[in-house]
């Protein structure tokens, strides 16, 4: 599990990754749960990056390079809200994950332990 972990970590500081993608990313790696148990495990993961300010949600038009940047109980709430976790259609709104520069140190210093 801490593998998998640090590879969601990492995938927030190589670029913004969709929240949609981190479900995908779930999905083929542990395909033997199902979907709604790898979403709630997926919530269960970025909620704690969030709250260690490992990284930052965003919301922006699909297609678009405008970035703004959610607030901390937003960003939590916006976990819970089925729509941005399917792929958007071109200038839908969508959720990026981005990482900050505490959590791109964080991931570097291997010191996230044993998550789960």
């Amino acid at each position: 599990m801490k593998e998998l972990v640090y590879k969601i970590l990492w995938s927030t500081i190589e670029d913004f990754v969709g929240l949609w993608e981190i479900l995908w990313e779930l999905n083929s790696v542990m395909s033997e749960n199902g979907q709604i148990e790898n979403q709630e495990l997926a919530k269960k993961i970025l909620r704690y990056f969030l709250e260690q300010k490992l990284i930052k949600l965003y919301i922006n038009k699909w297609g678009s390079d405008d970035l703004e940047e959610l607030q901390f109980k937003e960003a939590i709430k916006i976990l819970d809200d089925e729509k941005y976790w399917k792929a958007p259609k071109l200038n839908a709104l969508c959720i990026k994950i981005g990482n900050t520069e505490f959590g791109e140190k964080f991931y570097n210093q291997d010191l996230l332990g044993d998550f789960i």
